[in-house]
């Protein structure tokens, strides 16, 4: 991407109003977010991610130590890159890695046992790296996922968990990695636009992210989420007493079974 390439940002950042500033400014600002990580964690502030932070260290004078996943090292890159004091950065809650002299990177591991297949974790990842289907077991890409931690919140199962992802990377390797998770992020927001524009798709906005680009409130029947959230517990039960049924057969076990199933059915 160059700075060029401004004008065609996807619709969500046209807020920011980049293509106004000065070619100075732009190219500041290209220059941060290609030392940003690009896992659009929002950690920083920036619920849209690593651009709009980028742009409010330049149009807002915002503090260039807020990037929570990249440490010391980028604010410091930063600093530099500006002419600014070193500032020290936001601390992140996992340790350093001996390897990179940065906050350990996590990825986001789904426990197949628990999953429901709500598919409320798939919108929220920013980079696509989750994959299922409706009452169908999830899937987490390791290689795709960023650690933004963004899927942890919807997951009514709370199924979903963080590992700790060691590794020696070199700064050629890590800005290639960052390039592409930059794309996935623009193509992510790109086909959730033209699913908000497409007149025939009759589903709920299911995201934030939709939820900004259809300039709608979302509403959720309060009865329904009820049934969801009753709903999933009941299959929790059931997944531990099938899983108990399998090793041994008991009959108070196989009623409590069925009568979970017939609970089940009637909330639909």
């Amino acid at each position: 991407m160059s700075t060029r390439q401004f004008s065609d940002l996807p619709s969500l950042f046209n807020y920011l109003n980049i293509k106004d500033l000065s070619d100075h400014d732009q190219s500041l600002i290209y220059q941060i977010n290609q030392l940003l990580p690009q896992t659009q964690c929002g950690l920083c502030g920036h619920a849209d991610g690593c651009l709009p932070y980028a742009t409010a260290i330049i149009k807002d004078n915002e503090p260039h130590n807020k990037c929570v996943p990249s440490g010391q090292i980028v604010a410091n890159k930063i600093a530099t890159l500006l002419d600014r004091e070193i500032l020290a950065a936001v601390p992140s809650r996992w340790q350093t890695d001996p390897n990179t002299s940065r906050p350990m990177e996590v990825r986001a591991v789904i426990r197949e046992d628990d999953c429901i297949g709500c598919t409320k974790c798939i919108p929220a990842c920013p980079v696509d790296a989750i994959v299922g289907s409706g009452k169908q077991m999830h899937t987490i890409f390791t290689d795709l996922c960023t650690g933004c931690e963004l899927c942890l919140p919807p997951c009514p199962m709370d199924c979903i968990e963080l590992i700790p992802h060691p590794r020696a990377i070199s700064d050629t390797e890590r800005y290639a990695e960052q390039a592409d998770l930059q794309k996935r992020y623009y193509k992510h927001l790109e086909r959730i636009e033209q699913q908000v524009n497409d007149k025939t798709n009759a589903k709920p906005v299911i995201s934030m992210v939709q939820a900004k680009l259809n300039d709608i409130s979302v509403n959720i029947d309060e009865n329904q989420a009820k049934n969801t959230i009753e709903s999933a517990k009941l299959r929790t039960q059931l997944k531990k007493l099938e899983k108990q049924l399998s090793v041994k057969f008991d009959t108070t076990k196989q009623q409590q079974y069925d009568e979970l199933l017939q609970k089940l059915a009637k909330l639909g």
